[in-house]
């Protein structure tokens, strides 16, 4: 890249301080990335995707479950079972598990699934690059659109002062008895064709400020002192430098070569669900228990029973000591805790078919990539041989808007002379500053085409934005 573009590659270390009124190319493309609503939207759109670009969310890294509950209970038992506590039983629990899982193989799912993120992070980096690509473009032609008008503008003030010069002398002549009043109508009509001319252009050129405030979302109504002038652009190109350098720095072209590997990927990803899936639980669990009831609790008495006779004589009871129980409400507590590590394996051996469409979808998926990346390329191989045949037109095109406007300005020289000597008439000094006139606008008008077909090759071939 020349000195043209050169500010372009540096423009974000470039301060945007200064006088508010004074505006460079640089500047301008900067406060334009600041401020543009697309630009902006493209840079978060990538942060999300670096966000997600990670190795956990591709599912390398285990998932821990942390479990937790205090399941409580009121139960009024009449039980059948004679060991179970009857009555109103109150209870409590706090249990707890901590659950691990690892995928230790999943037919390189994971693998995959972190090469997709990373692809997803490269095309939302070249989806920004494109915004921006855009938005650099229609800055820098807006610019010298703005610069175009008023190269314009002083072109037709200089018009208008020749004619305002003319018009005066025609009067001073008529008053001194060498012209007619037709000759002073004739320079006042054509001193008031080029004042309207003069004040159109102003509106044009006002108009034309408002649309760059409005592409670099700023007030419409702000004015600037354009500092930067018109370039004219020289430089020669070869078509095979400039071929083999979109093939590689194309933003369009790189984004269609990501989308090829997303598709490939997606097709590997579909071939993996062939593949078994084994995984690996290690955990571990406790609890708390508490139990309230009405338990059989000795109360420190005894009780004699007689429980037989001694052969079987009633005069010879035999007695048997118990303590005496009753039922007490009664809180017990407990606890329980252990650990286990299990082995899962899950392996697909009849879906109806699904893997295998889902495998044949994703091939078909890639090959249109395929065609629509070759289509892309075909396009983009045509448009930059329009654009290069275009730019060495314009190019030769300003060489001659030059020529000719040098002529021209020797030309209206020449006649202006001739005419103060009376060897030429109004009506042909008029028509040779027309001729001036236009040799000079179609002069600025060549240059800006020039730019414009410059910036073309540019963007084309991926050096807006380096």
């Amino acid at each position: 890249m020349n000195r043209f573009f050169a500010v372009i590659i540096f423009v974000c270390t470039i301060s945007i301080s200064g006088a508010q009124d004074t505006l460079s190319l640089a500047r301008a493309i900067q406060i334009g990335l600041q401020n543009n609503f697309d630009v902006q939207i493209g840079k978060l759109n990538l942060d999300l995707a670096k966000n997600n670009n990670n190795w956990g969310q591709a599912g390398m890294l285990p998932a821990i479950n942390l479990i937790g509950g205090q399941p409580n209970s009121v139960v009024q038992r009449k039980p059948a079972n004679p060991f179970a506590v009857a009555g109103r039983n109150i209870s409590d629990n706090v249990n707890g598990q901590l659950d691990a899982q690892f995928t230790l193989f999943d037919g390189f799912f994971v693998r995959l699934t972190k090469q997709r993120l990373d692809k997803l992070e490269e095309l939302s980096s070249g989806n920004a690059r494109f915004v921006m690509e855009n938005t650099v473009q229609a800055i820098i032609l807006g610019y010298y659109s703005v610069l175009l008008q008023k190269e314009q503008l002083q072109v037709l003030i200089k018009n208008k002062g020749f004619s305002k010069e003319r018009y005066d002398y025609v009067k001073l002549r008529k008053e001194l008895g060498g012209a007619i009043t037709f000759d002073v109508l004739q320079e006042q009509n054509n001193y008031l064709t080029d004042s309207a001319s003069v004040l159109q252009q102003e509106i044009l050129l006002k108009n034309s400020i408002r649309d760059f405030n409005l592409l670099l979302n700023e007030n419409i109504n702000k004015t600037y002192q354009f500092t930067d002038v018109f370039p004219i652009e020289n430089e020669q190109y070869r078509y095979e430098d400039l071929r083999d350098k979109m093939v590689r720095s194309n933003t369009n072209l790189k984004n269609q070569f990501v989308s090829q590997e997303l598709f490939r990927n997606a097709t590997r990803l579909a071939e993996s669900n062939y593949s078994p899936t084994v995984l690996l639980n290690l955990g571990a669990t406790g609890s708390l228990d508490r139990l309230n009831a009405n338990f059989r609790a000795p109360t420190g008495n005894t009780i004699e029973n007689t429980v037989g006779f001694v052969n079987r004589d009633q005069g010879q009871p035999v007695y048997n000591t118990v303590n005496e129980t009753a039922l007490k409400p009664l809180t017990q507590t407990g606890n329980s805790y252990g650990a286990y590590a299990n082995f899962g394996l899950r392996f697909t051996l009849f879906n109806g078919g699904q893997i295998r469409r889902a495998v044949e979808n994703s091939q078909v998926q890639e090959k249109i990539a395929q065609l629509t990346t070759d289509q892309l390329r075909l396009s983009l191989e045509n448009d930059l041989l329009a654009s290069f045949d275009l730019y060495n037109l314009r190019r030769q095109l300003v060489q001659i808007a030059q020529v000719r406007l040098q002529a021209a300005e020797l030309n209206l020289s020449l006649a202006n002379e001739r005419y103060k000597n009376g060897a030429l008439s109004a009506i042909d000094l008029r028509i040779v500053q027309d001729s001036y006139q236009r040799a000079a606008l179609e002069n600025y008008l060549a240059i800006y085409a020039n730019i414009s077909s410059r910036v073309d090759l540019v963007r084309l071939t991926g050096g807006l934005v380096e």
